[in-house]
């Protein structure tokens, strides 16, 4: 396959985690609401089987704490794969390395660090909360973004310098 055929096909594939992720986030934050305002029988479905309603009887700011969590990585991982979109829209493989190419690849970097952080800082409150209230495990899923945006992190350093040496040569007569 040539590398553009391979582009475009990871292109698809970020928009459809793209999308997912928004739905989630779209999902979680109209049940909650629902539930806060509403109807709190929706706690037991929150989403995709995700039952909290023992949290919310046991008490509403740690239900509101929890849907913010949930929703803030889902909105945050929608994010990560709205800037690679823009990133597989900006890219040329003729000249690959541009600053605007650099900054996004620098941006995710910061936004896997930030969900790799809120996920670390999720966990153990996650785990002090089925101490006190019996639930279903929480899957946050965000221990391999720590590592993941050190990884990113490198790339866009070797980006920069890349485009540094560019500029460079394009100077240079």
């Amino acid at each position: 396959m040539k590398t553009k055929q391979i582009f475009s096909i990871m292109n698809g594939f970020s928009w459809i985690v793209f999308i997912g992720y928004c739905i989630k986030a779209g999902a979680i934050t109209l049940v909650s609401i629902i539930s806060l305002f509403k109807n709190k029988n929706a706690t037991e479905n929150l989403y995709m089987g995700i039952d909290l309603a023992s949290i919310y009887e046991f008490s509403i700011f740690h239900f509101v704490l929890t849907t913010l969590i949930l929703i803030l990585i889902a909105s945050l991982k929608a994010y990560l794969f709205y800037l690679l979109i823009i990133i597989f829209k900006r890219i040329d493989l003729h000249k690959p390395f541009q600053i605007d190419v650099t900054h996004l690849v620098f941006k995710i970097s910061y936004v896997a660090l930030t969900i790799g952080i809120l996920g670390a800082v999720a966990k153990p409150y996650t785990i002090w909360l089925r101490t006190n209230v019996f639930f279903t495990q929480l899957d946050i899923g965000t221990s391999a973004y720590i590592f993941m945006a050190g990884v990113v992190f490198i790339v866009a350093t070797l980006f920069k310098r890349a485009v540094e040496i560019k500029q460079e040569n394009d100077l240079t007569i």
